[in-house]
């Protein structure tokens, strides 16, 4: 009976031991879709939210026919912002993907990455 114990003991600690070492793996990433109609030469902004010092934001695929499109973020407030304006007298479609990361805690990498496509149709 002690041996029993003693064996259920150990077993139990190893599956703490082994529960304590797993790796927390990242989450699906969550992709989204905006579809944005504006005026020729009309500028447009896209909050991402606010980001921690770990995570941020970046172009994964650029316009094309731009005269400003940037991610910034907002020093005060941790925002990024993503600013488009067409090409001068521009008028048609124009596409922007960004990726972003989320989900840091502060002390540790991001586990969340999003991804958003933003569809441009430019008209007089």
């Amino acid at each position: 009976m002690k041996n029993i114990v003693c064996l259920l003991m150990i077993l139990f600690a190893m599956t703490l031991f082994f529960q304590s070492c797993k790796k927390e793996s990242p989450t699906e990433p969550t992709i989204q879709t905006i579809t944005q109609s504006l005026k020729a030469n009309q500028s447009y902004q896209f909050d991402l939210g606010t980001f921690c010092d770990e995570e941020g934001a970046n172009s994964s695929k650029q316009a094309n026919y731009f005269s400003i499109s940037s991610i910034d973020r907002d020093i005060n407030t941790g925002k990024g912002i993503n600013k488009y304006i067409p090409a001068t007298n521009f008028l048609g479609k124009d596409v922007v993907e960004i990726k972003s990361a989320r989900g840091s805690n502060g002390t540790s990498a991001y586990n969340k990455i999003v991804y958003t496509t933003i569809k441009f149709t430019i008209t007089n």
